[in-house]
């Protein structure tokens, strides 16, 4: 089998994974562009594009392994060793059809003609392969669904999302006219607590208690109670910056609320749609492990984290939310609260994207009137400290 993802991150995770599966190092090797990333007992081989510079018994361990894991951009390398794989395509939302064609076309180059096949893995509902803001690009799945009739195997339970938050996502696959997701029984009633959290109440301020309760795993702020509206930023980019501090100081409050029986806090992730939004936030940071953790939605696909806040920046009196609104771009909230496994709060203005026809986010306002807990922003979390 040669397992593809599209980034170094994704390809070390799934060997991770597999290892966790009772898969031993000789069994899943992963392999890289760097010659000098070579550790045989961690399952990690870099070399050149042709082996070049690996030894013949280098050369036969890899051809003994039953899985290579690479990027596709370097999937050659795979191909050289394995002439007829199983070959899997993992996060194919983050695939466009020109890298999966490319890929296609090493096989041949390598002197394989005829893999015993391919499987595509992936959410189609993800948001679209972006070269450049106006430029999009179908992932391969959309691109595929679109030209041929057929009905993909459709995995409903997922090990990531509590089910509080798996019913939110859930009211936003809704809106995207697909398929409910279940969460796998053990997850049901996962929390920051059974993650091995303890909640240091007494670190915080009453005023933010509820929000930072366990018991309460999603959690919608209202941003109309900050001063302050969206302001336009270098590239046109929107940035909010009385949300930004908001967004700021919930991330040190959880940081300083929740530790691990390892003295680690909790580094929640901070996620908005806008690339401007995550610089004013980062800038209201001074813990560059906090700073670190705060990324956009788009760059976020594919991974998971504990706690997730999302700022949607947008505050105006037109209720005019731009690209959010836009049907080839409005996966960008299901994206981003399907990121968070046990903790979501959403810092959103209420009268800017609820009641003006968003589809998305009437489903969501519609599962939020008595699923989660609803705060108003005091004036004063979005001021300067």
């Amino acid at each position: 089998m040669v397992y593809l993802s599209y980034t170094n991150f994704a390809a070390e995770k799934a060997r991770e994974d597999f290892s966790r599966l009772g898969f031993t190092q000789g069994d899943v090797i992963r392999i890289t562009s760097n010659p000098k990333e070579k550790d045989w007992k961690k399952g990690v081989v870099g070399c050149t594009s042709f082996l070049s510079d690996l030894s013949p018994d280098e050369k036969r361990r890899l051809k003994n392994a039953k899985i290579l894991v690479s990027t596709l951009h370097g999937s050659g390398r795979a191909f050289t060793v394995f002439k007829k794989p199983l070959i899997i395509v993992d996060e194919f939302s983050q695939v466009s059809p020109a890298l999966y064609f490319s890929t296609l076309s090493k096989i041949r180059s390598t002197g394989t003609h005829n893999p015993a096949g391919y499987v595509l893995l992936g959410d189609p509902n993800q948001l679209p392969v972006i070269t450049s803001q106006p430029l999009l690009r179908p992932n391969i799945g959309s691109f595929i669904f679109a030209r041929k009739s057929y009905q993909p195997h459709q995995l409903q339970t997922q090990y990531r999302m509590n089910l509080g938050i798996c019913n939110v996502v859930n009211s936003l696959r809704a809106a995207l006219n697909t398929y409910p997701l279940k969460t796998h029984e053990d997850n049901e009633k996962r929390s920051l607590l059974n993650m091995g959290y303890h909640w240091q109440k007494e670190k915080a301020s009453q005023d933010y208690c509820e929000i930072l309760d366990p018991k309460n795993p999603f959690v919608m702020i209202d941003t109309d109670g900050l001063n302050g509206e969206e302001q336009v930023g270098f590239g046109n980019s929107v940035f909010y910056p009385e949300e930004a501090r908001l967004a700021a100081n919930m991330a040190s409050i959880f940081k300083q609320s929740f530790i691990n029986d390892y003295s680690q806090h909790l580094i929640p992730t901070v996620l908005s749609p806008y690339t401007a939004q995550i610089g004013n936030i980062q800038s209201n940071m001074v813990d560059p492990d906090l700073q670190a953790q705060c990324t956009t939605i788009y760059k976020s696909q594919g991974r998971e984290y504990p706690c997730v806040i999302i700022s949607f920046t947008r505050k105006n009196i037109s209720g005019w939310i731009g690209f959010l609104g836009k049907e080839e771009l409005r996966a960008q909230t299901y994206v981003a609260c399907s990121r968070a496994q046990v903790k979501l709060i959403l810092l959103i203005s209420f009268s800017t994207f609820f009641g003006h026809g968003y589809r998305d986010f009437e489903y969501l306002w519609d599962h939020c009137n008595n699923r989660a807990l609803l705060i108003k922003a005091n004036p004063e979390w979005g001021e300067r400290k």
